[in-house]
């Protein structure tokens, strides 16, 4: 399943996101500049992230299959001071095709596990070709152990909307659906616990720096959290 996201899940969760700041602030403690200046973000989206980085003097590139999310991103940044932040429409599976290799790439928001275990695995494999050695991953991404005990129907609200958000597990794989009463979405991801996640990224020779949850260095990835942050270092080959 290659997940779509509606213009009502955009505006609903993310144009009214209150965090933007502190994840921003994030990246920017572990990719410090000038060290980590050219950045990939993958699922970039309308630009949430790379527009206020680029205007903090990242060089950022921004690739996403989403057309409209493409356009809204690069009206935005064309309004601000984003000078450097470049918006390719690009499908995660074949960044290969994105020119040149970066100091840094982003994963935000549970954008990794769309596709199979394969295509999800030569997805992870892709990300950490595109760095340079001693270069940094950082993936924010669902807990598995968080959603195979949080299953079932719930009821939130969001900007006067309610929503009823529907969580259910099949193996390692999240089926998420959200009815916002005149329509709904409906996504699919492969999850992962901690080990197994650290343990594919090793195999592309990224090492973990990091792990934490809400962007919080001080909160540890735990069951009862259903984020985690992991920032990655690719390792330098050995001649």
């Amino acid at each position: 399943m290659s997940n779509t996201y509606s213009q009502t899940w955009f505006e609903l969760f993310l144009e009214t996101q209150l965090y933007t700041e502190q994840e921003v602030a994030f990246v920017g403690r572990h990719l410090p500049r000038p060290r980590y200046r050219r950045v990939l973000d993958v699922c970039c989206g309308s630009g949430r992230h790379s527009r206020p980085l680029a205007e903090q003097g990242y060089e950022v590139v921004g690739i996403d299959r989403d057309v409209v999310a493409l356009a809204n991103a690069l009206a935005k940044a064309r309004s601000s001071t984003a000078v450097n932040a470049t918006y390719l429409h690009q499908d995660m599976r074949r960044l290969e095709e994105v020119p040149g290799q970066f100091d840094a790439v982003l994963s935000l928001w549970q954008s990794f596990g769309y596709f199979d275990e394969a295509t999800n695995r030569d997805v992870l494999r892709q990300m950490s070709e595109k760095l340079r050695p001693n270069g940094r991953l950082i993936l924010d991404i669902y807990n598995r152990t968080y959603f195979e005990r949080n299953q079932g129907t719930r009821q939130l609200e969001r900007n006067g909307v309610l929503i009823t958000a529907a969580n259910s597990m099949k193996g390692n794989r999240l089926r998420a659906t959200l009815d916002y009463g005149d329509g709904g979405d409906t996504f699919e991801w492969q999850l992962f616990t901690p080990d197994e996640i650290c343990e594919l990224a090793a195999e592309f020779g990224l090492e973990v720096v990091l792990m934490c949850t809400e962007f919080d260095e001080k909160k540890p990835v735990t069951p009862e959290k259903p984020r985690m942050i992991f920032v990655f270092r690719k390792e330098r080959k050995e001649r």
